[in-house]
């Protein structure tokens, strides 16, 4: 397998989510070994585990002052299509727009635009079971020969249990939106969060219900967006995965212990030499 940009450069616009202020970003193609990253006013800022400074309802990275948040979405849309080196310019603003509050759009415009590299793909391969706990879930790796990821969970009085897997198809996970209840609104906006969350792009669920109009794109659309996040703040790894990994009632703060434990685990000497391996 070999790495991967974008054939031209690509436009989006849109609202943060959390900052409600509207974000102008170019993504430019590069080229091998370059990897993911963000400028922002002069800075790049590797989309890497060492660069997180904030997992309170998004991901947040930053570098020398400057910050780029919300950046799981684009970064699982970018991992599930295989592009390893790209910059993601911020003309304006320094959150990624949400747009409708899934992946979709950003699949839609890059996935006829990759464009292979000479060089080979660069893996980080699960060679014995790993696991990271909180108190509340925990996430586990175990040898694979490609990458699978899936994410159980539930959603309060919607849905008592459910499992979603990624194995490849993207379009099982990219609709998913981001989603809030009702309860924690006033919490969020207290926090300085959700300023830009509407029913436009976030699924709102109260007692039983939601309030969107058009419903869950899905019945399970929350559990699938979990997972849509897992796999964005999977590639913060820095290499492309090769295990399979599963999460139960994980979220970004679990996600980023999980990649920063096994980055720099006594594993990692060996996994990250054998990288360069193709499955």
């Amino acid at each position: 397998m070999r790495q991967k940009t974008i054939s031209r450069d690509v436009e989006f616009e849109g609202v943060g989510i959390h900052s409600g202020e509207v974000s102008r970003i170019v993504f430019h193609p590069e080229g091998e070994n370059r990897g993911i990253r963000f400028l922002v006013r002069g800075t790049y800022i590797p989309a890497n585990y060492k660069y997180v400074q904030g997992t309170d309802h998004a991901t947040v990275l930053g570098k020398d002052g400057a910050k780029v948040s919300t950046v799981e979405h684009l970064l699982a849309v970018l991992y599930m299509l295989g592009v390893d080196n790209l910059t993601i310019e911020f003309i304006k603003g320094q959150e990624v727009p949400i747009l409708d509050g899934s992946g979709y759009y950003f699949y839609k415009a890059l996935k006829n635009l990759t464009l292979e590299l000479e060089e080979e793909a660069r893996f980080f391969e699960i060679k014995e079971p790993f696991e990271v706990r909180n108190c509340k879930g925990y996430i586990q790796a175990k040898p694979y020969e490609g990458f699978c990821a899936s994410y159980r969970g539930y959603v309060k009085g919607i849905l008592e249990e459910g499992i979603a897997q990624y194995c490849g198809n993207a379009r099982e996970v990219v609709f998913a939106r981001t989603f809030c209840y009702d309860k924690d609104v006033e919490l969020l906006l207290q926090n300085g969060l959700a300023k830009g969350g509407s029913l436009k792009n976030a699924v709102v669920i109260g007692d039983g219900f939601v309030y969107n109009p058009e419903g869950m794109r899905s019945k399970d659309e929350p559990i699938r967006h979990k997972l849509l996040d897992l796999i964005g703040d999977l590639s913060l790894l820095g290499f492309r995965l090769k295990g399979k990994v599963f999460s139960y009632l994980g979220g970004h703060k679990l996600n980023y212990e999980f990649v920063k434990s096994l980055a720099e685990s006594s594993l990692s000497t060996s996994l990250i030499s054998s990288s360069v391996s193709t499955p």
